[in-house]
Order: structure tokens, then C-alpha cells, then sequence
């Protein structure tokens, strides 16, 4: 397909660049259009997720880590899951957690449990037994309340 224009004198003319510059433009309306209104969108379903966060707490567990000196670590996790009825529904999964937790962490070294390292390690221990043992809960976030290696 051409986007030619001939004038009166025989002289072809392109359109290529104002059929460009349209499209151009149109995207332009487009781009803005869908920051403004996401813009807004954000502004009013962010409120709502926040008002959704659920908790869920983990008693405090105590576990042997793996090596030669037998260091115990000290575990306090919360837990942001996908909203239900049940103020906090990991209650009945605690004995499987603690026991799958036990077994994982006497993998670790207590080397392995120092700075941010460590504490991604333990949440990602955690989120996988949650994962695996608790599969009815929808883990968002796991959060360390508290951690002491001993």
C-alpha cells in the first residue's frame, strides 16, 4: 500500500510522515491516558490491599542446627497470607511445621545464619514448608520477629 498524493502538477507527494506523526500522537494520548488513570487506580485499590494484610504468628520454635558444637536457633515468624475467617489458621499445622523445620535445619550450619544471609534463608525455609505442609494457607510475606542463634 503507497501513501501517495499527486498534485495538480503531477508531482507525487508523500504521506508516510503525517500518517507517522498521527500514530504518534495517538500513542502519546494513549501513554498518558493509561498513566493518569493508573495513577488514580493505584491511589484507590492501595488502600484496600493494605486494609486486606493478614497474620498469622508461629509460637516461638527452638532447633538444633546442624555442625559439631550444637548451636540451637531461636525462631519467631509471622506470617502475611491471603485473608480467611480464622484469626490465625496455622495453628493446626504447627506440630508438621516445627517437625519439617527441625529436619531442614539440621542442614544448616550456624555459619550459614549470619547477616541478611541467614535471615533470607531461614524465610525461605519457612516459606517452603509453609508451601508444602500447610498448602490451604497462601504465604505472601514470611516475617522474622526474632531470631537468636545460642
Amino acid at each position: 500500500m503507497r501513501f501517495l498524493l499527486r498534485r495538480s502538477d503531477g508531482e507525487s507527494v508523500s504521506l508516510m510522515p503525517v500518517v507517522v506523526a498521527v500514530a504518534l500522537v495517538l500513542l502519546a494520548a494513549l501513554g498518558t491516558w493509561t498513566v493518569v488513570s493508573g495513577a488514580s487506580g493505584a491511589r484507590g485499590g492501595g488502600g484496600d490491599r493494605k486494609a486486606q494484610k493478614t497474620y498469622a504468628s508461629l509460637p516461638t520454635m527452638t532447633f538444633t542446627l546442624g555442625g559439631s558444637d550444637a548451636r540451637q536457633v531461636d525462631i519467631r515468624v509471622l506470617l502475611e497470607i491471603e485473608p480467611t475467617g480464622d484469626p490465625n489458621p496455622a495453628t493446626p499445622f504447627v506440630p508438621r511445621i516445627a517437625d519439617q523445620m527441625a529436619d531442614r535445619l539440621r542442614q544448616i550450619e550456624p555459619g550459614q545464619l549470619n547477616g541478611a544471609e541467614g535471615a533470607n534463608l531461614i524465610k525461605s525455609t519457612v516459606a517452603s514448608v509453609m508451601k508444602r505442609e500447610a498448602q490451604a494457607i497462601r504465604v505472601r510475606e514470611v516475617l522474622l520477629e526474632r531470631m537468636v542463634v545460642r
